[in-house]
């Protein structure tokens, strides 16, 4: 009995040793198992934290380009309104060239109608005074 406790005894003493390391073990790695669960966890939330802050950064960036291409536009609009304002302004100029150019040419017909009736009246008393002289010169005998 002696023998065979002595044999049995290291099993004994051994057995909640080992039911321990083993308990201990499982505990160990239920721990290690929670502990890969909150930095998965964390990790995604660490992702969900950058995605939002990505598209974050892309809703910035789309409404920084919508903002530019408005002033962009505003830019361009303003350069267009200022050139069409001076092509009304050379158009307008040169209207009022025109103008002046038609009142000239008129005022240079008016005269020249003037002078070709000057010249009518001339005529017609040259030829009423060269018809007296005539008249004359028949009444007179003909010298």
């Amino acid at each position: 009995m002696k023998t065979l406790f002595r044999a049995v005894l290291p099993a004994l003493l051994l057995a909640p040793l080992s039911l321990f390391c083993s308990a201990n073990a499982y505990a160990q790695s239920a721990v290690m198992q929670q502990q890969q669960q909150m930095i998965q966890q964390q990790q995604q939330g660490f992702q969900n934290q950058n995605s939002s802050f990505n598209q974050q950064q892309l809703r910035n960036t789309q409404t920084q380009i919508q903002r530019d291409n408005q002033a962009q536009q505003i830019h361009q609009l303003n350069e267009n309104m200022r050139l069409n304002a001076d092509q009304q302004w050379q158009n307008n100029n040169q209207q009022r060239m025109l103008n002046n150019q038609n009142r000239q040419q008129r005022q240079q017909q008016l005269q020249l109608n003037q002078m070709d009736q000057q010249k009518k009246v001339n005529n017609q008393r040259m030829l009423n005074q060269q018809n007296t002289v005539d008249q004359n010169r028949k009444n007179n005998g003909g010298q």
